[in-house]
């Protein structure tokens, strides 16, 4: 479970402390947020609940359509970033919150939910997906940024290779791509929708194997791929798009 004070957490605490990650948009983040914005149709005058917003690119981005946005984080340094940028920036629109993304739901409801690189940290998920739904006007739509589980070969070199042989590993110890189960899970409380907005395999490899050497080609492969739909399940990149469903087909499911 994701909380304030875990392993998780003083390792985030220390990349937000001591990097600049996250605080700002990079390509890959912009495009997600153009697509969530066009997911959720209009947000100005809504409420947007920005999980594991770190230092608060994105919130500042949800606060500059004309949302009321909380932003929440389990690492106080990023919270602390947010907090000064905005009073910099004279943004007056986002409430910064260290707490728990596990516990959501003690906020009160929203018309929008927005996270980029957080589900895939949060266990026990089954138990999320309940507070997430709770946590979700009766209208409401939710869309996550997210790597994806669904190749048994990428999952076999995270787990088998990297962190091994000089392979390097990145994010904490206890994070798991996003896997089909949980997707599953998700699909008992919410209508989903999965896009890929990219194709990435290929790419991983000039990343852990070639210590980025070959990046151009494999980019190559991988939008040939992309281009042709080939494949695209097992892209390591989805967007994971939720609308709430009715009481009684929750009921159903």
């Amino acid at each position: 479970m994701m909380e304030t004070g875990s392993a998780a957490a003083a390792f985030w605490e220390q990349i937000y402390a001591n990097t600049t990650y996250s605080r700002e948009l990079n390509d890959r983040i912009s495009h997600a947020l153009n697509s969530a914005h066009a997911f959720f149709k209009s947000t100005s005058g809504f409420k947007v609940l920005d999980v594991g917003c770190g230092p608060g690119a994105t919130a500042i981005y949800w606060a500059n359509t004309g949302a009321d946005v909380t932003a929440i984080d389990h690492c106080a340094s990023a919270i602390a970033a947010l907090e000064t940028r905005c009073e910099q920036m004279g943004i007056k629109n986002i409430h910064p919150l260290v707490g728990d993304v596990m516990k959501i739901d003690q906020l009160g409801q929203f018309d929008y939910i927005f996270g980029s690189m957080i589900l895939h940290h949060l266990e026990p998920f089954q138990e999320f997906a309940a507070v997430l739904r709770r946590t979700l006007s009766a209208r409401g739509k939710a869309f996550f940024y997210e790597n994806n589980a669904a190749s048994d070969l990428l999952i076999w070199f995270r787990t088998q290779v990297t962190g091994k042989f000089g392979v390097p590993k990145y994010g904490d110890k206890d994070e798991f791509p996003l896997s089909p189960k949980e997707i599953n899970m998700l699909r008992e409380q919410f209508s989903v929708g999965i896009e890929y907005p990219e194709m990435m395999f290929f790419q991983l490899a000039s990343s852990y194997l070639f210590h980025r050497h070959l990046a151009t080609e494999m980019k190559t492969i991988d939008n040939f791929l992309y281009k042709r739909k080939i494949g695209l399940r097992y892209s390591y990149r989805q967007y994971v798009e939720l609308d709430a469903l009715p009481e009684a087909q929750q009921l159903a499911t």
